[in-house]
């Protein structure tokens, strides 16, 4: 399956959001502010749901309404009594570990080669981009220029238009 397809109730790769700001999800097509608890039902844990679904692995399952909620409940709870009591418990340490163990497990094989060839296709597929001046068509480097006017315009502070562009000696001919 590649980024964009079909796939069940929604796109894959992809999350919807429904008419009601929630998620839909893509084995039954409920719309749900938390998929991470309902994915349950479908015999499935968050983590599979994510890869049975193209999903990237810190892809949230909350609806976006949901997580500024919980940002604006955790940001509240700032300077509490119960934060000043977390963070004398916290061992920096261990999370320290913990996080670069997360990074050395490596991704499988087929889900970044995928990604890969996604990439490289979705290169492919856009049309070339050229030169915006009106009959130039050498191919774009910046700003939406050919490095010849660009050229100009860093030393002029204009792509000077009327003037034309030399042909190439022996590369490639201009489109």
């Amino acid at each position: 399956m590649v980024y964009g397809d079909p796939d069940g109730h929604g796109v894959y790769g992809q999350l919807t959001t429904g008419d009601d700001g929630g998620l839909i999800c893509h084995e039954c097509g409920q719309e749900r502010q938390f998929l991470g608890r309902h994915v349950r039902e479908h015999g499935m844990t968050a983590e599979s749901y994510r890869e049975a679904h193209g999903l990237g692995r810190g892809t949230s399952l909350a609806a976006p309404a949901l997580r500024l909620r919980f940002g604006a409940l955790a940001s509240e709870r700032v300077g509490s009594p119960e934060w000043e009591r977390f963070a004398a418990s916290r061992n920096h340490e261990k999370a320290r570990r913990k996080s670069r163990a997360a990074f050395e497990t490596p991704l499988r094989a087929e889900t970044s080669e995928s990604r890969r060839q996604q990439a490289l296709a979705a290169s492919r597929s856009r049309p070339p981009r050229v030169c915006e001046v009106p009959g130039c068509g050498r191919k774009h480097v910046s700003r939406g220029w050919c490095g010849t006017h660009l050229e100009r315009y860093r030393r002029h502070g204009d792509v000077q238009a009327d003037i034309p562009v030399r042909p190439r000696r022996g590369g490639p001919k201009p489109r």
